[in-house]
C-alpha cells in the first residue's frame, strides 16, 4: 500500500496563528486517500460551523509519500493537491492548478 501524508492547516478570522497537523498513513490508491483527506476537511467544516467560526486560511494539503518529518508547502515536488475550505464548503485544488494560481497572482 502506498503511503501518504495529509497536512491540515486551521486559521480563523482575525488570528495571526494557524495550527497545523501532519498524518502520514497507508491507503490503497490515491482514490482513497484522497477521499480521506475530504472527510478530514468536511470535518474541519462542521467543527467550524458549531464553533461559529469564520476562515480566514483554512485547507487539507495531500501529499503522496510518508513524509511526516519535512516541513511540507504546496511548492514540494509530493504535493498533490489541496482541499480549500470556505464557507462555501471545501474544493479540491490539484497541485498544478493551485502553483499556476500562485504564479498568476504574483505577475505584475
Amino acid at each position: 500500500m502506498p503511503a501518504y501524508t495529509i497536512v491540515t492547516t486551521s486559521a480563523t478570522q482575525g488570528s495571526n496563528e494557524a495550527e497545523v497537523n501532519t498524518l502520514t498513513d497507508e491507503f490503497v490508491n490515491e482514490s482513497e486517500a484522497q477521499g480521506y483527506s475530504r472527510r478530514m476537511a468536511d470535518e474541519m467544516l462542521t467543527l467550524a460551523h458549531q464553533l461559529s467560526l469564520d476562515f480566514d486560511y483554512s485547507n487539507v494539503g495531500l501529499y503522496e509519500g510518508d513524509l511526516l518529518d519535512e516541513d511540507l508547502d504546496p511548492a514540494h515536488p509530493a504535493f498533490m493537491g489541496m482541499w480549500i475550505l470556505d464557507e462555501e464548503g471545501a474544493a479540491f485544488i490539484l497541485a498544478d492548478d493551485f502553483r499556476e494560481s500562485v504564479t498568476e497572482s504574483e505577475a505584475p
